[in-house]
């Protein structure tokens, strides 16, 4: 040691001695900055960074060994062969860039290795340098210090590229730089201490030598290129840092954007790989119950219940994009049901799956809701027709295997619609629960009560024998008579019901329902709160009725409808006022059909809208040649009303047939009113509103007459047949009808008194002061033919 501070200190000029130490830590530094970059780099990119460092650190060792080799005093004269010089500096690069490459390759010992090899290539270029030196004097070089000159240049250049390389930090380039800068001078001075200068004044000098001036002009230029590198890697560098932490800052702010829309979403999301959670957000720590922490590193399996563990396990071995419903353990024990979906991603740089979880339970109870809603009533909660019939299919297919028998009962309440009218549709709704109710209570557990539609119910019975069936009934009879307490009133409802059998009377459910239905119509026109069982003979009635529905369909399509007409005369002048249309229909077969039988018909079979609009067409088109002071009155079906477009119909009617509104009377019962108020009040007062008359047809009969006086200012009212008839051997009736024409002649309306037959009853109603009179008496209905003597001057 002391042999080599001597050298330095006693051969060399100090002072380009520290200069060629500063050359040395600043190419050191700088070829490992550029190692770094070299290392972080891929592609062609990697290759110019390798180059750069390269050469850095060639020129550096190169450029400190010949600054030494000038502050070098042996008292010679001295001189540099050229050949070995330009050797040694690519000796310096080549062997710099071997190790570089090395020590960036990868592996634990990578950059050890790499640093030795540089460390043996500057040891190599020092050297060569040496016997570059051109001196008369002959070299004698020690072997220890040679070796231990290799030993220096081979360990602290492993230990500097270790350091530089594996320590990411500033600190770690600045110790890498100054272990790689002292193992460098070390070398070199430890060698140039193991030499020894033998004057010889015969020493073979080259023939081609560069002076010590060329020489410092040739460090110039490489020292040059050493701090260009530098001050290019310097910057490249702080662009790439500025980049880098631009980039890093990007991609905190990517992360915690995406942590909020993760944490903001109402989805469970877990990020896993193979099956252990890397990482979950807030809505899935709270679907669970349990903080985030506790899911990180844990198997996902965990957290779902234990018969679909095996089923989760093989899906996690071969994933797919499928939905799946499972349920997972909430952290107090319920289970929680979810659909999952799953997708590949990559996080933090490696394969992984991310698992979106709905909470799906309120979906699952709306879509229960949906269903319930689907097969029952709203209103009652039993089940509807769909799954009465579903039911029922179920119950025959087993009493056909089990050779049992089966009933259904087909319910409908008697007084229902009174209870609507009189109290109101709220009170004939409790009234629906309070009947639903006592079925319930009175058939067995194991069948089925349904509502079918409006007050129309029906029974699945499980029978061994007819006489089961029969017992029900009376028990539903009895049950649904009892007075119910609605509003503080007590309403006696009553039920009539219709039996079919199986097997014996269908082996179907369609046809058990509808024998049933027919044999509840029985039950209703046999004086209702009754039951009867279906008979064949009650379905050959129906087809009967179903025969005359066709012919009537027939008929309005053939034109084979006829309408009549009835005078209205004044009661005191005796002049005709107008004249009510009536429909009349001749059947080929049957002869004259009374309006009773197939009017109701067509209300039934939904022919109505069709058969009024062809009355009053042909009603509008013969009083266009009345005079313009006689009128047509037409009736109107409450059916008819429930159509929107009624109004727009029959004005629309008027003008076509080019009769004036105010020539056309609608006569109109109280079921119009009953049945829809709000739609009927709209459309006659949109008819009144255009000139029609509007007159109340058989006022008195119905529950809430006067009432709809309030409701509708209406032209005119009829008084029913039944008063009139009565009137001359009955007070009540008279004193009925005194009541309606005294509150007409309040109202200012008209009256017209229906039924009259004879001068008695005449006479009575004029001197009561009746408007208008109609009946037999006036004269029968006529065809449009033969009216003209009714108005025509006598």
């Amino acid at each position: 040691m002391m042999r080599v501070y001597a050298c330095i200190t006693q051969q060399h000029d100090l002072w380009l001695v520290l200069l060629a130490g500063a050359v040395c830590g600043f190419g050191a530094w700088v070829s490992l900055n550029l190692a770094r970059r070299a290392a972080a780099a891929v592609g062609r990119a990697r290759w110019g960074w390798l180059a750069g460092a390269a050469t850095a650190t060639g020129g550096g060792v190169w450029a400190t060994h010949f600054i030494a080799m000038l502050a070098f005093r042996p008292s010679l004269p001295m001189g540099y062969d050229v050949g070995l010089t330009v050797l040694s500096i690519l000796i310096a690069i080549g062997g710099a860039a071997v190790g570089i490459r090395r020590a960036i390759g990868g592996g634990r010992l990578a950059a050890p290795l790499g640093g030795a090899i540089a460390g043996a290539a500057a040891t190599a270029m020092h050297f060569t340098g040496m016997a570059a030196l051109q001196v008369p004097a002959n070299l004698h070089y020690d072997p220890a210090y040679v070796a231990v000159a290799l030993g220096l240049g081979v360990l602290l250049g492993g230990a500097g590229f270790t350091a530089a390389l594996r320590i990411g930090s500033l600190k770690g380039l600045a110790a890498g730089a100054a272990l790689l800068a002292l193992g460098i001078c070390g070398l070199h001075f430890t060698g140039m201490a193991g030499v020894t200068l033998i004057p010889d004044p015969l020493h073979d000098m080259s023939d081609v030598i560069m002076e010590p001036g060329l020489l410092a002009i040739a460090i110039a230029v490489t020292a040059t290129v050493v701090m260009a590198l530098g001050l290019a890697g310097a910057i490249v560098d702080q662009r790439l840092a500025a980049r880098a932490a631009h980039e890093a800052a990007r991609l905190r702010a990517s992360e915690e954007r995406f942590r909020q829309l993760a944490d903001a979403t109402t989805e469970g999301i877990v990020i896993h790989r193979d099956g252990v959670v890397l990482d979950v957000n807030r809505a899935m720590a709270e679907l669970l119950g349990k903080p985030q922490a506790q899911f990180i590193g844990q198997s996902m399996l965990r957290f779902v219940v234990q018969n679909r563990r095996s089923d989760i396990e093989r899906k996690l071995a071969q994933p797919t994009s499928e939905r799946v419903e499972l349920d997972l353990l909430h952290d107090d024990g319920t289970l929680v049901m979810v659909e999952a979906h799953g997708q590949d991603i990559t996080h933090e740089g490696r394969p992984a799956r991310v698992v979106a979880v709905r909470d799906i339970r309120e979906r699952k109870r709306a879509e229960e809701r949906i269903r319930h809603m689907a097969n029952h009533d709203l209103l009652t909660g039993l089940p509807n027709r769909s799954l009465f019939l579903d039911r029922l299919n179920g119950a025959l297919a087993s009493a056909g295997r089990a050779r049992t028998g089966v009933a259904v009962l087909y319910l409908d309440l008697d007084r229902f619609k009174a209870v609507n009218d009189l109290l109101g549709h709220p009170a004939g709704d409790r009234l629906l629960q309070e009947m639903a109710r006592r079925m319930l209570e009175a058939v067995p557990s194991h069948d089925t009560v349904a509502r079918l539609s409006g007050d129309e119910f029906a029974v699945l019975h499980r029978i061994a024998q007819p006489g089961e069936a029969l017992a029900l009934a009376d028990r539903l009879v009895k049950a649904l008579g009892v007075p119910a307490e609605l509003g503080g009133q007590r309403m006696v409802v009553g039920a009539s019901i219709g039996i079919a059998l199986f097997p014996q009377d269908g082996g179907g459910a369609e046809a058990l329902l509808q024998h049933a239905d027919t044999a509840l119509y029985r039950a209703k026109s046999e004086g209702r709160g009754t039951f009867r069982f279906f008979e064949a003979e009650m379905d050959e009635r129906l087809q009967a009725r179903r025969g005359l529905e066709r012919d009537l369909r027939q008929a309005l399509v053939d034109g084979a409808l006829n309408v009549h007409y009835q005078p209205l005369e004044d009661c005191r002048t005796h002049r005709i006022l107008g004249f009510e249309a009536l429909v009349r229909w001749k059947h080929p077969e049957r002869g004259m059909i009374p309006p009773s039988e197939f009017v109701p018909l067509a209300e039934e079979s939904g022919l109505v809208m069709q058969l009024g609009e062809f009355v009053l067409r042909t009603a509008c088109r013969d009083a266009r040649n009345w005079p313009d002071a006689v009128k047509v009155a037409v009736n109107l079906s409450p059916i008819q009303f429930r159509h929107s477009d009624l109004s727009a119909t029959i004005l629309g009617i008027l003008e076509e047939e080019g009769l004036p509104p105010h020539r056309l009377e609608i006569e109109v019962t109280e079921g119009v009113m009953i049945d829809d108020t709000e739609r009927a009040l709209a459309a006659l007062t949109a008819l009144k509103a255009a000139g029609v008359r509007i007159a109340l047809d058989d006022f008195g009969t119905g529950y809430s007459s006067l009432s709809y006086l309030q409701k509708f200012t209406f032209d005119k009212l009829k008084i029913d047949r039944s008063f009139v008839q009565l009137m001359a051997e009955n007070r009540e009736s008279l004193s009925i009808i005194r009541t309606i024409l005294a509150l007409a002649k309040s109202l200012d309306i008209a009256v017209t008194a229906e039924g009259v037959e004879t001068e008695e009853q005449r006479t009575l109603l004029k001197n009561e002061s009746c408007n208008q009179l109609q009946g037999y008496l006036i004269g029968r209905p006529v065809p449009a033919s033969e009216l003209a003597r009714f108005y025509e001057p006598a």
